[in-house]
């Protein structure tokens, strides 16, 4: 059997929605004290994640310069994911 991996939910090079990681959440989201986020924690596989996505991503476009969205690829940022206590999906 050969696992193939699932699809990137996002396309973050052509959307208002920012790619947030273990390597920049702390600075971005929680450094941030003049901005409002919302933040999503989902992965690429996740049916409830993927129904989710469009409105999301639309919202993030239609508030942009208002509200600041990003999305955390969870099983990629396992350190954040775990630290705001995720642990399953939706």
């Amino acid at each position: 059997v050969v696992a193939v991996a699932a699809e990137p939910l996002y396309d973050f090079s052509s959307s208002a929605l920012v790619e947030l990681t273990d390597d920049n959440f702390e600075t971005l989201v929680v450094g941030d004290a003049t901005s409002l986020w919302v933040v999503e924690f989902y992965a690429d596989w996740c049916g409830h994640c993927k129904q989710f996505a469009p409105g999301f991503a639309k919202a993030a476009g239609n508030l942009k310069g208002i509200v600041k969205f990003g999305a955390v690829n969870a099983e990629k940022a396992s350190k954040t994911a775990s630290l705001y206590g995720v642990n399953g999906y939706p």
